[in-house]
């Protein structure tokens, strides 16, 4: 599940005369050569799927008898062809072989289970992530619901983890391994010889047609039409305020989770939210024998999953919910949390990060510099914070597109039993006005695509007053306000190197699938994108991977003229016009942690990078040169949304200009205190307003 230290395990285990492309191929080959060996041998028994419940003798090791070897030596296979996969772009493959690997895993876990005479309910230490057993089913179905994410499907990995959390079973004989010799397996296969290989833009490794599963659809489909927003919630200020005071009162406090629920329960009633979707709550597993325990990292996988997924709806209450209840259980500087921010850095970042959106931030009287215009999302969901729609904005429920029917449609369509789809063809996305896009709003979407920065808009309500910049007259004032609500499509990782077309990556994949799914209109086709902060970061170039150069101007220039170029391209082939948001920069750390060298570079660097798209998209339009004309027909539909410099404050930083504390999420991110500076700047940047 650390999609970035299996890149640098790869590369630290590699020869030093090899490339990176040379330890892919060797990697993969290695995997091909047990998976045909392992299959070859059950054909050759007349075998056409996975062992029985029982192993055979063949399959049995001495040293362990509960156990068949050549099943952990296919798990094996097939989580590093996953992510030899991943790392090659080659997404469709990818997801197929991390389901394997989850089924294998699946199967020993039962088997273990079975001859040890434990339950799900009393095994806790299998789901520990302290447990180093690569055999462990909740590492595999981790893998498996963050490849689905990285396929453009985020939907499916919550669905996968809420499948695993309710104890589903998946049938022995439904893991093939035959091969179907009619199927054009070369053009979509990895060379496995598998025919579901690359079959499907993203394999659905467990049985969407169960009891188990039923459940779980049902109970999101009724959470998000049976919540009427009646009852009285409390602000995301009395959440924290609540949280502070179970945080001095911790050694107390013997189940946090409990202590949240109690508080809640004063408040309001969720009414009576099944227990299949309190993913947070191991109380309610205590009398189940059937049902799994999420480990932590999984949790704030199914969080960020919930939070993040442009479904929104049930997916945004759910997740919106669990926040308390994770923040109770997890406080930022507890044991756990710095364990888990140690152990899974990405994970628990992206908890961190969200936590501040959905809550905010609790702000002293005196300190005036951290006031903040930062709307928080549980407000937004909850509390009515944003507006009250009038009688001709609410929706007739049977107008509404039925979400239920959309789940059930996706992973039919992404299932073995379908007849799958071609390698340009990606089931689109549900979000249309007739379902609503927000709990509170009827507005339609402008998608926010790109890297985790993409999260700081989520879920606001972006007003373009375009009387602003157009003389109008009594009768055209309802026509000038546009509002639409910022959705957002994460391609977490994304550099804005990864953009051209020659990458072979899986952002570059996980980029055009979520494109490809957007459900744009004829007039409505403005997308607004982020990338950079993480070339900035790491590092820009292929050299620069490993360090920085004393004068950095030139590669950022080299970098961006590249990013541009590539953007222009994906418009003109989408039919978007594309509003490049700007990277921010960090906000102002102490410099007593030896880190001061890096931030100074950082910050020279995203100043250099903010500079070069000023050059190319705003300062190369308003020239007259025969240059800048070609090259606003070749950046004529793409725009840079210039509200950078606003955000600075260089105060108190001897080191450069550094993010203002009244935008600051989590040091790294913005919080949405930046709507108003997105509003202006779109005004402002010359786009085709009408493209809204």
């Amino acid at each position: 599940m650390n999609y970035a230290e299996d890149r640098l395990d790869r590369r630290a285990t590699a020869k030093v005369d090899t490339t990176s492309h040379d330890q892919l191929e060797y990697d993969l080959k290695r995997a091909h050569s047990v998976l045909n060996k392992y299959y070859a041998s059950h054909r050759h028994r007349g075998c056409d799927t996975l062992p029985s419940s029982h192993a055979d003798d063949d399959d049995v090791d001495e040293a362990s008898p509960y156990i068949s070897p050549s099943l952990r030596e296919l798990r094996a296979a097939h989580e590093l062809a996953g992510k030899t996969l991943r790392d090659c772009g080659q997404n469709r493959q990818a997801v197929f072989h991390f389901g394997m690997a989850w089924r294998a895993s699946h199967w020993l876990e039962n088997q273990r289970r079975r001859n040890y005479g434990t339950t799900f309910a009393n095994t806790k230490t299998i789901n520990d992530d302290n447990n180093t057993d690569e055999d462990s089913e909740w590492k595999s179905v981790g893998d498996y619901a963050q490849m689905c994410e990285f396929s453009g499907f985020p939907e499916i990995g919550v669905l996968a983890l809420l499948f695993y959390r309710a104890g589903g079973c998946i049938e022995f004989d439904s893991i093939k391994i035959g091969i179907d010799e009619s199927d054009k397996i070369q053009l979509h296969g990895c060379g496995c010889n598998m025919s579901d290989c690359g079959r499907s833009p993203c394999f659905v490794a467990f049985p969407y047609q169960s009891t188990d599963m039923d459940d779980i659809l049902l109970s999101m489909d009724a959470l998000f039409i049976d919540n009427n927003f009646d009852q009285t919630f409390p602000c995301a200020l009395d959440l924290l305020a609540h949280l502070a005071h179970m945080t001095r009162k911790a050694d107390i406090i013997d189940d946090p989770t409990e202590a949240m629920h109690e508080y809640l329960s004063k408040q309001q009633s969720i009414k009576n939210m099944p227990s299949v979707l309190r993913f947070w709550d191991n109380g309610s597993l205590e009398q189940s024998e059937h049902r799994r325990v999420l480990s932590p990292v999984l949790l704030l996988l199914l969080l960020k999953l919930l939070y993040s997924s442009p479904i929104s709806g049930s997916f945004l209450q759910l997740a919106c919910i669990s926040i308390p209840y994770v923040a109770a259980r997890f406080p930022l500087a507890s044991p756990e949390g710095r364990m888990l921010a140690q152990r899974y850095k990405s994970h628990w970042a992206y908890y961190v990060f969200i936590r501040a959106l959905v809550l905010g931030e609790r702000v002293k009287k005196h300190r005036k510099d951290r006031v903040t215009g930062q709307i928080p999302v549980w407000d937004i969901v909850f509390c009515k914070e944003s507006e009250t729609l009038n009688e001709k904005q609410i929706i007739d429920e049977d107008k509404r597109v039925n979400k239920l029917d959309y789940y059930r449609q996706i992973l039919w369509v992404c299932s073995a039993e379908s007849s799958g789809l071609s390698l340009d063809q990606t089931p689109p996305l549900p979000c249309t006005i007739e379902h609503r896009i927000s709990p509170l709003s009827s507005h339609h979407p402008i998608f926010v695509v790109g890297d985790s920065h993409v999260l700081s808009l989520a879920w606001q309500t972006i007003h373009i007053d375009t009387s602003k910049n157009a003389p109008h007259t009594g009768e055209q004032q309802n026509k000038l306000q546009i509002d639409r609500t910022a959705v957002p499509f994460p391609a977490t990782g994304m550099k804005a190197w990864h953009v051209r077309p020659s990458t072979r990556f899986f952002t570059h994949y996980n980029l055009h699938a979520c494109l490809k799914r957007l459900p744009l209109s004829g007039t409505r086709r403005t997308i607004i994108l982020s990338a950079g902060e993480i070339d900035c970061r790491e590092g820009i170039g292929g050299p620069l991977l490993q360090g920085y150069y004393r004068n950095c101007r030139d590669a950022v220039t080299r970098t961006v003229a590249e990013y541009l170029a590539s953007l222009s391209d994906l418009a003109e082939a989408f039919q978007l016009q594309i509003l490049v948001m700007p990277v921010s920069p960090h906000a102002y750390r102490s410099e007593k942690n030896g880190k001061s060298t890096g931030r100074a570079r950082r910050r020279e660097t995203m100043h250099l990078w903010n500079e070069s798209l000023r050059r190319e998209l705003i300062n190369g339009r308003m020239s007259t040169t025969p240059q800048s004309t070609n090259d606003r027909c070749k950046y004529d539909r793409v725009f840079v949304l210039d509200y950078e410099e606003q955000l600075r404050h260089d105060s108190n930083s001897p080191v450069g200009y550094v993010l203002h504390p009244c935008f600051n999420a989590d040091y790294t991110h913005v919080n949405s205190a930046i709507v108003p500076l997105i509003e202006d700047a779109i005004l402002n940047c010359g786009c085709d307003l009408a493209s809204l």
